[in-house]
């Protein structure tokens, strides 16, 4: 995430802004037993995105996240509104945000997880 933001950030400061769309987690935003490092690891994706979205502002350049929950697995019972996600719904989230529609949007970290992290 981070080399592919430092690369992507540097075309976009020279054709005038863009838009980023990184991946996190549900468990960026909440823990798990599961497996700490994973999480650790989509807190700082949230953090980078976070940072590089107030760095870049003035830039014309957007830094947003999504944190999926699942999708397409066999944990159904987990998920508060009791379906699973679709790609689809992810995809449609990711092309909102790189769309001119969101250009009020930068440094958010958007969960698409069926009300998962509201719990």
């Amino acid at each position: 995430i981070f080399l592919i933001n430092k690369y992507v950030i540097s075309e976009m400061l020279k054709t005038g802004g863009g838009s980023i769309v990184n991946t996190s987690s549900m468990y960026g935003l909440v823990g798990t037993n599961m497996s700490f490092a994973y999480s650790a690891s989509k807190g700082a994706i949230n953090q980078i995105t976070r940072s590089l979205a107030l760095s870049y502002a003035r830039d014309n350049i957007r830094v947003n996240a999504i944190a999926p929950g699942y999708v397409d697995t066999p944990i159904l019972a987990m998920v508060p509104d009791g379906r699973l996600g679709k790609d689809t719904e992810i995809a449609d989230l990711i092309c909102f945000l790189l769309s001119d529609e969101a250009s009020f949007i930068t440094g958010a970290i958007v969960p698409i997880d069926g009300g998962y992290t509201a719990a």
